[in-house]
């Protein structure tokens, strides 16, 4: 049974649509991207699902309805924005919020001590939050909100500003929370992020949900098509460039400078590949690369949502 359930929500602000008819599922531990350009409405439909807006009109459950718990101990929110006082120590931080959430004494430390080490902040425990790094700021924020170990946890933009080694940090986590069947909702601007975290992912534009899919089927459907290109010496004669259009079966080759570009609309591309790099070779040509560019869930994004929607 769906974890999350979104059936036909709008959401107007006087009379300007927001969101429009918006539907979808999310399972148990899977993780769901937002994709949208600003003003696409990814933002709109969290703050419907966390409880800080409200619909104009549609329905969504939570937990399949289920109410033997109170559904905000159940999720939590990483914002973007610090989340904790700046003027306490790591560790205070996450005792005052564990307090919050209820937590006894005992059970808080051994929350608290497991998250410190899992987060790699069990080295910053006495420091001050405020002179924190940001990245591990935003560790400590995801720290807070984990704090009462909720089952949906919605990432905000987590990774922004981030160096490449705290995003494989974080990515890491998402990863690890997915293996224990936590559900994650996960709004990012980053297509390398979205294409190798989630699982699926809804493509908003406008306020209208125009494509939802896994980042396999999305890039197979909208990513448009792969382009070998090689860098000869010299560049190829047109006599040449004609073959190669013969060989490779693609009409639309051609060549700016020493590089030739070839588009592929079909699958299986390595025999063809091979067979033109042959034929070079054996009309004398000196070939020093060729690479292939593949589809991407960047492209998918291009294709589809263009244009920003501010």
């Amino acid at each position: 049974m769906p974890v999350v359930s979104v059936k036909s929500i709008s959401k107007f602000y006087g009379k300007k649509k927001v969101l429009d008819n918006i539907s979808f599922d999310i399972n148990e531990g899977e993780v769901f991207g937002l994709l949208g350009s600003n003003g696409a409405g990814k933002s709109t439909i969290t703050s419907i699902l966390i409880g800080l807006e409200k619909k104009s009109s549609g329905e969504f459950t939570l937990f399949n309805g289920d109410k033997r718990k109170n559904i905000k101990s159940r999720i939590a929110l990483v914002s973007q924005e610090d989340s904790f006082y700046w003027n306490f120590t790591v560790k205070q931080n996450m005792y005052f919020f564990a307090a919050l959430s209820g937590f006894h004494a005992s059970r808080a430390k051994k929350r608290i001590d497991f998250l410190l080490k899992w987060l790699h902040l069990d080295e910053f425990s006495s420091v001050v939050s405020e002179n924190l790094s940001g990245g591990y700021k935003k560790l400590l924020n995801i720290a807070i909100s984990l704090i009462h170990d909720p089952e949906l946890i919605f990432f905000d933009e987590p990774t922004v500003g981030l160096d490449p080694k705290m995003r494989q940090i974080f990515w890491d986590k998402i990863t690890e929370l997915k293996k224990i069947k936590k559900t994650i909702i996960l709004t990012t601007h980053y297509m390398d992020e979205a294409q190798k975290l989630c699982d699926r992912i809804a493509l908003l534009k406008k306020g209208k949900l125009i494509a939802i899919g896994s980042p396999e089927e999305l890039i197979s459907k909208y990513g448009g098509i792969r382009i070998v290109m090689f860098k000869i010496v010299g560049g190829v004669s047109d006599s040449d460039l004609n073959v190669v259009k013969e060989i490779s079966g693609q009409k639309d080759v051609f060549c700016k400078g020493e590089y030739m570009f070839i588009p592929f609309k079909e699958e299986k591309i390595v025999g063809r590949v091979s067979s033109i790099s042959g034929y070079l070779m054996s009309k004398g040509y000196n070939i020093l690369s060729s690479t292939t560019k593949e589809p991407t869930l960047e492209d998918v994004f291009l294709n589809i949502v263009g244009e920003q929607d501010d």
